[in-house]
């Protein structure tokens, strides 16, 4: 897949938008030291090297984390910073290990309307809005259909059905959007399919979850106009309720790095149909993006 460069808009949002390489030298403490002092590995660990500092988990290891009703947090970070994220975490979170993998892949189908009604939705701010997707644990072979509904208290809801390819699979399919959604089967389509790797790190004690995606690409419903989004990762923290006791909540406190709002779908619906549908709401994320597509250096957070 190549990647697309695409002519954005810059927003006015903040002094991180608009000069994310400035902030985040002023922001962000150089000295290696102080972050790797208590580890054995390189200053400059590979993502590999800071994963094995992990114990794990397995796919049903998990109770309080589990989290299928919660609240989300979102930060958007430069990819050059994972491995060190990673290095400060490892003492309160263990990662999830599959057939000895810690890092897994991911493929999404999205559907929607044919006026794009559910991204519509997103992008206007309505409360009680619904995304649907096909997605696909590569790592596992296994798929689900899955409706994850965002409702006016700001709560994610998800719920989901594993697909079997069986000869009943449609209309099962059709019977679970019904009962979520209330609508007709036959009104959706393909919007969009894409993917990306995931790093699921989990703190049972604390009943979180934090996910870690990276890498993320898109094509759209034919499987045309590939972009790759290489630069960045996306840090989303899952909680029962939010708080900011969590080591990560604290650690990007320490670094005057805040929540923002970032939904991977309407994100690759505004790159890849941005000619035929309105993305003013996205403007200062996808300017922000771009901007972190740039940063080569590597850089290590403040520690806590």
């Amino acid at each position: 897949m190549e990647t697309m460069q695409p002519n954005f808009d810059h927003g006015n949002n903040n002094d991180f938008f608009q000069n994310p390489d400035l902030h985040l030298k002023n922001k962000i403490n150089l000295d290696e030291e102080s972050v790797l002092a208590d580890t054995k590995i390189s200053p400059h660990p590979s993502l590999e090297e800071a994963l094995s500092l992990f114990n794990s988990h397995g796919l049903n290891d998990l109770d309080a984390a589990n989290l299928m009703n919660r609240v989300d947090s979102k930060f958007i970070l430069p990819l050059a910073f994972l491995p060190d994220l990673l290095i400060q975490l490892k003492s309160s979170y263990t990662v999830l290990e599959i057939n000895s993998n810690r890092v897994s892949s991911y493929h999404n189908q999205y559907f929607d309307t044919p006026n794009m009604s559910l991204y519509h939705d997103h992008h206007n701010g309505k409360l009680n809005r619904y995304k649907v997707r096909r997605r696909r644990y590569v790592d596992t072979n296994t798929e689900f259909l899955e409706v994850k509904l965002k409702n006016n208290k700001k709560r994610t809801i998800k719920s989901r059905i594993k697909l079997s390819g069986e000869e009943n699979e449609y209309a099962r399919c059709a019977q679970f959007i019904d009962k979520k959604m209330h609508i007709n089967v036959n009104t959706l389509d393909i919007s969009q399919q894409g993917g990306y790797k995931r790093i699921a790190l989990a703190n049972e004690a604390q009943a979180e979850r934090l996910t870690l995606d990276f890498e993320l690409w898109y094509q759209d419903r034919r499987g045309n106009n590939n972009v790759k989004l290489p630069g960045f990762f996306i840090a989303e923290l899952k909680q029962n309720k939010k708080s900011k006791r969590s080591t990560f909540y604290q650690l990007m406190s320490t670094n005057n790095i805040f929540p923002t709002s970032f939904s991977k779908y309407c994100i690759g619906c505004a790159l890849l149909y941005n000619t035929s549908i309105k993305s003013n709401q996205f403007k200062a994320i996808l300017s922000h993006i771009e901007k972190l597509n740039r940063i080569e250096q590597t850089s290590f957070l403040k520690s806590n």
